[in-house]
């Protein structure tokens, strides 16, 4: 038997992006619904419709990166666990000349799975979650009765080839998760229900009115919903695990920014490094326009970024016109950076992105610099120009690259 663990873990799947990670549960993509990858199966549609469906795909991306931006790193766990066993309720099924009623209801083979895994499909924003089983049961008490007899016993209802199969929201997916799923959510191929006592074996459900009402609308309810309640952790970690390649800043803050030199105009040389940056998880990011040109190959996404009341520290070492050294630490606040890239995403060496940085202050501390007022003004200003001078330098470039290694190699052929 297998281990109650609903999704396989230590899992490696390797995907539609260029790098590859080890999956804490049994999820895969479902490549062709990657934006970048729709056109390839919509070459007899226009060049506008294959931009609203690619948007379309981008958006729901970019919607889930947003939810996730900054806490890609948090805990996974808790893990959804499948309990073996699910109660059903007692059922009493009335037909034109038979009352059956079935007690003491359990269904069991949950653990015993055979195939469990989530598909992510961004195109549809779907999460497809399938759970095939290739045996279960369900045993209890009946009691039968019509107007001449009367009988009772145990029952068992054998079923084989069980399947579960429900579709949810892949964005906003932790807010809109249904507590609840159509029954028809689960299917069988075959059935068998014994009884006790003289009630014939019954293996056509439809055969039976009321055997098919207990286990189709009643048990397979009851068994759906266990299921999606069961996945629900799980699926949360294969999206954040999803979405992890295209997360540029993938935690709250950053002690990996680069560091620069600057000097003031009266000769005070700054050599700054060591510098951590927080608030990266209060990023806005947005597609603003996508352009088709099938004929010449062409998928152009015009997408904005803004990094809003960025703060943090750098260390800078000062040396004096008397080639006196003070160091101590300096701190920063950014109102917003804005990157605006402009990319082909059927051609990873095709982009180009202009940040923008507003309202950039440097606080030093004077006395542990040694500076006057006026030195102290004048560092400031030179910090300020150069640190916005280094960080559009960064984003014009590393955006690019960033956008360049989340696309499907693939993308385009055709």
């Amino acid at each position: 038997m297998k281990p109650s663990l609903v999704l396989i873990l230590a899992v490696c799947i390797s995907y539609s992006v260029a790098v590859e990670v080890p999956n804490l549960v049994n999820w895969k993509y479902d490549n062709d619904t990657i934006p970048e990858m729709l056109p390839r199966n919509m070459q007899e549609k226009s060049d506008k419709e294959i931009e609203k469906a690619v948007f379309n795909a981008y958006q729901n991306q970019i919607r889930v990166i947003s939810e996730y931006s900054g806490h890609v790193y948090d805990p996974e766990f808790p893990f959804g666990y499948f309990k073996n066993e699910v109660l059903i309720p007692n059922t009493l099924s009335y037909e034109s000349d038979i009352d059956l009623e079935f007690s003491n209801n359990v269904f069991r083979g949950l653990t015993d799975y055979d195939e469990n895994v989530i598909i992510v499909k961004w195109a549809p924003d779907q999460i497809e979650t399938n759970v095939e089983w290739k045996e279960a049961i369900i045993r209890g008490n009946y009691y039968y009765s019509n107007s001449t007899y009367f009988d009772q016993g145990n029952y068992h209802i054998q079923l084989e080839n069980l399947k579960y199969r429900a579709n949810t929201t892949f964005t906003e997916n932790t807010m809109k998760y249904p507590s609840s799923v159509p029954s028809s959510s689960i299917s069988y191929k075959s059935y068998k229900a014994s009884f006790s006592g003289n009630i014939p074996t019954v293996t056509n459900v439809d055969n039976s009115y009321s055997l098919k009402y207990f286990l189709e609308d009643v048990a397979f309810q009851h068994i759906a919903d266990n299921v999606a309640k069961s996945m629900q952790p799980n699926i949360s970690i294969a999206i954040r695990q999803a979405v992890r390649p295209y997360i540029i800043f993938k935690n709250v803050s950053d002690p990996n920014f680069k560091g620069f030199n600057s000097s003031t105009p009266s000769g005070i040389q700054l050599k700054i490094d060591e510098v951590f940056t927080n608030g990266l998880n209060q990023t806005y990011q947005r597609v603003k326009n996508m352009t088709v040109d099938m004929a010449n190959k062409k998928l152009i996404s015009k997408t904005e970024l803004v990094m809003h009341y960025l703060s943090g520290t750098f260390r800078v070492q000062l040396t004096t016109t008397n080639n006196k050294v003070y160091v101590d630490n300096a701190y920063f606040e950014i109102e917003n950076i804005k990157v605006l890239p402009v990319s082909n995403m059927f051609n990873r060496d095709d982009c180009h992105a202009n940040t923008t940085i507003t309202n950039t202050k440097v606080m030093v501390n004077p006395e542990k610099l040694n500076l006057s007022k006026d030195e102290e003004i004048e560092v400031n200003h030179a910090l300020v120009e150069e640190y916005n001078n280094t960080l559009k330098k960064k984003f014009d470039k590393t955006v690019c690259i960033a956008l360049a290694d989340m696309l499907n190699s693939k993308a385009g052929n055709f």
